[in-house]
């Protein structure tokens, strides 16, 4: 319902986690490590293994320098081929990248499976790990509750005596504090310890509840519950998932006399859910004891609009109910709910949204004959709530109304102008900091391990000349970074020679680098102009004749080429 006593936000935003899925990936391109492109086959991702593996093997070094950088250029290209010779880790590499290798709990993943497929898993596990991490942060759980008497304020306002003085009487009714830990004993039991503080009218009550709870291997779980205070209780629940539509539990509930010595008022509930449609389930409930009623219901979700519906008759609550939630995404949630007592109809409205990455909030309205009109907020931030019931007015007064429902609001634009967003931004430029220096430190990384890899190939240059011969394809000169046009400004910190990588890739008076990304990603390559436009400039002799050619950084790289050819 819209007061959100048991609401379970549903974060609906596909693009919640859009920030980490849009990040580049820090790893170098695995299909540019193989020199092959994202369509190639599996044939084609062992030829090209097997193919760098013998060209970068550590025993044709024997300077224990030269094996050693040999040995991480050789565990670099098996990394890349473990990855893309396997379907589901290539299908999940292909979307998500190597971030999403090392989520955990995938289902079984195939390349025929949408990218949009793909990625919803990627959220589903980002979102799980990071609300794990989250709660183990905000461990133990909490929450407070505060209800708050305004009831004074408004009549003083609409009261016809002009000479009384405006003292309204803001009264605090209830204050709740609960705290509570859960204690993982194995991968399938729970144990949770809560207590609960209450002071009411000015009078206190307090109770302390232990919790048992074990996931069965069959889809199905139990928990037992004690609660000792004002009142002892003793619950057992339990639940079954019994087809993939069809789901029961079933819970027994019994008032403890004093000490314990004898069971009073039992009740138990019972109740089924079964899914008609993707979109649309019903539910039947029954509950016996003081409170006996029976209750049915129908829920529709399409991920934008949910609406619900219910029935439920009893010798104390008798009404009819139809709710609904407008999901407008990544900026919030509109609420609307209808319920008919005997005593006449009540209504609410509300808000929620999610106010930080950890934040939500909510406000809801509600207006009726019978409890006048009152104003609820509740923020939650990871496991921890504070929820605010404010009594605006015991009647139905349209100024009340006007201010429960427009203040709020007011109050969250200045909120959201002065903390909100200058904090937000403050974060961003933070994290867009941190980034940056990420990113110099994964330059420098990226030329150091160019570097490295050149001095290691440096040594099989000779060989791979000497067996091409005078007629062979010899690379005379390659440069790649921000060449423009004019091939100019030979010490440019911008350009970087990689004649090196490119030659000891020739076999056979033929190179060939299929992979159309990023040429930076290439053994022996680097980026030398983040962000800028990069291309390579190869000079190559093939038959004693010079040929030239420019390429974009994403093209392809096929030698030779009679186009090539300077006449």
């Amino acid at each position: 319902m819209a007061s959100g006593d048991d609401e379970n936000y549903d974060d609906n935003s596909s693009g919640f986690f859009a920030g980490d899925l849009d990040q580049h990936d820090t790893e170098r391109d695995l299909y540019a490590i193989l020199h092959i492109n994202k369509d190639a086959d599996a044939l084609t991702i062992q030829q090209a293994y097997r193919r760098l593996t013998l060209l970068y093997h550590p025993d044709k070094h024997t300077e224990p320098r030269n094996k050693q950088l040999a040995m991480d250029l050789f565990i670099r290209v098996k990394k890349a081929y473990d990855i893309l010779n396997d379907p589901q880790k290539r299908a999940i590499y292909d979307v998500v990248g190597t971030k999403g290798l090392k989520a955990e709990g995938w289902e079984v993943v195939s390349r025929t499976k949408t990218a949009r497929e793909i990625l919803d898993e990627y959220e589903r596990l980002a979102r799980e790990r990071e609300e794990r991490r989250f709660n183990q942060m905000t461990n133990p759980s909490g929450s407070v509750q505060m209800s708050v008497n305004l009831t004074d304020i408004f009549d003083q306002m609409n009261s016809d005596d002009e000479n009384s003085d405006f003292s309204p009487v803001v009264e605090m009714t209830e204050f709740t504090v609960a705290q509570g830990i859960d204690i993982p004993l194995t991968s399938q039991d729970t144990a949770t310890v809560t207590a609960v503080a209450t002071t009411r009218n000015g009078r206190g009550t307090g109770s302390l509840t232990t919790s048992f709870r074990r996931v069965l291997a069959d889809l199905s779980w139990f928990r037992i519950d004690l609660s000792f205070g004002e009142q002892n209780l003793a619950a057992f629940r339990y639940f079954r998932r019994l087809t993939q539509k069809l789901q029961a539990s079933a819970a027994a509930t019994f008032s403890l006399a004093e000490g314990g010595s004898a069971i009073i008022a039992p009740s138990f509930l019972f109740s089924v859910t079964y899914q008609l449609t993707h979109h649309l389930s019903s539910s039947l409930q029954w509950t016996t004891g003081a409170n006996s009623c029976m209750k049915g219901g129908l829920h529709y979700d399409n991920q934008t609009l949910a609406v619900s519906s219910a029935i439920q008759l009893g010798f104390v609550n008798t009404y009819g109910a139809i709710d609904g939630v407008y999901r407008f995404p990544n900026i919030c949630n509109l609420r609307c709910s209808l319920k008919l007592f005997v005593f006449g109809p009540w209504l609410e409205y509300g808000i929620d949204r999610q106010l930080t990455k950890y934040t939500h909030g909510s406000a809801t309205v509600a207006v009726s004959s019978r409890m006048g009109i009152s104003l609820r907020l509740k923020f939650t931030r990871g496991s921890q709530a504070f929820t605010f019931p404010l009594q605006i007015s015991q009647d139905i007064v349209p100024s009340a109304i006007f201010y429960a429902t427009v203040a709020p609001v007011l109050a969250y634009i200045v909120f959201d102008r002065l903390i909100i967003r200058p904090f937000a931004r403050s974060e961003q430029e933070k994290e867009q900091k941190k980034r940056e220096d990420e990113a110099r430190e994964k330059q420098a990384e990226r030329r150091r391990q160019a570097i490295n890899a050149q001095e290691v190939l440096r040594s099989l240059v000779d060989q791979i000349k000497d067996r091409e011969g005078l007629e062979g394809l010899i690379i005379l000169e390659a440069r790649y970074g921000q060449l423009g046009l004019t091939i100019t400004n030979e010490n440019s910190i911008k350009i970087i020679d990689v004649t090196t990588p490119l030659q000891v890739l020739v076999k056979d008076s033929t190179l060939k680098i299929a992979t159309t990304v990023s040429k930076s990603n290439l053994t022996g390559f680097y980026d030398p102009c983040i962000g800028e436009e990069k291309s390579l400039f190869i000079k190559y002799s093939l038959r004693s004749q010079i040929h030239t050619i420019l390429y974009k950084d994403t093209d392809p790289v096929i030698l030779p080429d009679r186009d090539h050819l300077v006449r």
